[in-house]
Formats: structure tokens, sequence, C-alpha cells
């Protein structure tokens, strides 16, 4: 177990709180348990923080044929939430003087700014490519063979649903834009079909072959090239307050 696994030390912190609340309730200690927890508070943000740094300079990761490539996204939202959680807590213990309200104004732009970026380097769309949109709805692709082409799929406050077990993918790279803003986009790839999955989620979640990642900002390559092969999937994922998943099933 990793020492700076999110979840352990949240646990800890929890169970603390729980028996110093006990020890309350049997007079045994006198702790103000509502004051501690609006002072200390913060410290989540900065074990969240610290977990984030902690898998980022973990490096590469692989499982047989599936590389797991470390997410820039990680260190630059665990920098944010270190720093956040200081500052904070630092205000609550009248250690520094922070302007935490504009602090949240400038929040918003700058995580759209963020995601505009994202955009704008995502792929170029391959000539004769087809763009998919989901508006306040859903796309259902797969149920039916069809073959498969470079696209944009956009879900926007939709879903997409796509098989690919179902599809005849041609020679070479194939290339799909997937964007989910406040919607959902669910992918199902062959288990044997080379792919490339690495994404960006800003408030919102993307999770490639069973690796997820989310968080304020976070981002995630994983690859699956099990052997030379002339052809392949490559997605290039972005989401905002959303969600991404591509899975391998038989």
């Amino acid at each position: 177990m990793k020492f700076f696994h999110t979840r352990f030390l949240v646990g800890i912190i929890v169970l603390l709180i729980g028996i110093s609340a006990l020890l309350n309730v049997l007079g045994i200690t006198d702790f103000n348990i509502r004051t501690i927890i609006f002072t200390y508070w913060p410290v989540f943000l900065i074990i969240w923080g610290v977990s984030n740094l902690s898998d980022y300079f973990g490096g590469h990761s692989e499982e047989g044929e599936t590389r797991v490539i470390r997410s820039l996204g990680q260190l630059i939202a665990g920098l944010i939430f270190i720093v956040i959680g200081f500052l904070i807590l630092g205000r609550n213990l009248n250690l520094i003087d922070v302007d935490m309200a504009l602090f949240w104004r400038l929040f918003w732009p700058i995580i759209i700014i963020i995601f505009g970026i994202s955009l704008i380097r995502g792929v170029a769309p391959a000539k004769g490519a087809k763009s998919h949109l989901a508006f306040m709805g859903g796309i259902d692709i797969g149920k039916k063979p069809f073959t498969l082409q470079s696209g944009t799929y956009f879900a926007f406050m939709g879903g997409i649903d796509m098989d690919l077990r179902s599809a005849e993918i041609p020679e070479g790279e194939t290339v799909l834009d997937l964007t989910a803003v406040m919607g959902g986009i669910d992918i199902v790839v062959p288990s044997d079909l080379p792919v490339i999955c690495e994404g960006t989620a800003i408030l919102g979640g993307v999770e490639f072959l069973k690796e997820a990642s989310g968080g304020i900002i976070s981002t995630k390559k994983v690859e699956y090239l099990p052997e030379e092969s002339s052809r392949r999937v490559r997605f290039v994922v972005r989401a905002l307050m959303g969600g991404v998943d591509i899975q391998q099933r038989d």
C-alpha cells in the first residue's frame, strides 16, 4: 500500500475524529470537534494533492501489454490542491491574510481557458471525417455492423455509446476525437484491438482500460499495443464536468 494513498490517509483522519468524539462523550476529553473540523478541513486538500504528486513521481507502469504513462495533469492538480490547502489552512489559523473570494472569482475563467486550449490542441479531423453531436440526447453506434472512420464525437448534456466489436476497422490508424461537456461517452473496444487512449478531464473524469483519472485537472494516457499490427485506433479525449469511459471486452 502506498503511504500517500488518499483513501488510507483520509480514513486515518476520520478514525481520529471518531475516536475524539467518542472520548468527548465518555467525558475523558473535551475537544471542540466542530471547531477542529472547520479549522483543519483543508488538510484533506493537502493530502489529495500529495497523493497526486506521489502517483505522478511513481512514473510509468506496465501490466502485461498495457502501458500507463505518467500524467502531467496529476502534477498540476497536485500542486493546485496543496497550494489551495495551505492558503485556506493558513487563513483559518490566522497565519496569513488571503483574499479567497478573489481566488474563486479567477478560478472559473482559468478553467475555461484551459479547456479551450485543450480543444485547440486536439487533432485536426481527417479529410472526409464525420462529426457526431449528442445535444441533450443520445447516440448509439454499434448495434449493427459498420465501418469505422476517423471522426469527432461531441456530447453536450447528452450521451454517446459506441461498440467497436461489430465494426470493421480499416488499415492504418483511425483517430476518434471525443469531447464530453456535462455529458458522457462510453466506448467498448475488442480485447485484441491495439488502442492508444489519451485525454484531459477538467472537473470530470476519464477511464481508459480500467485506468481512471479525474479531479479539477487530470490527464491520462494508456496504450495497449500487444503486437505489430496494420491497424489501431487512437482516442483523443477531453471531458469538462463529464466523463469518458473506454473499456475492452471480448
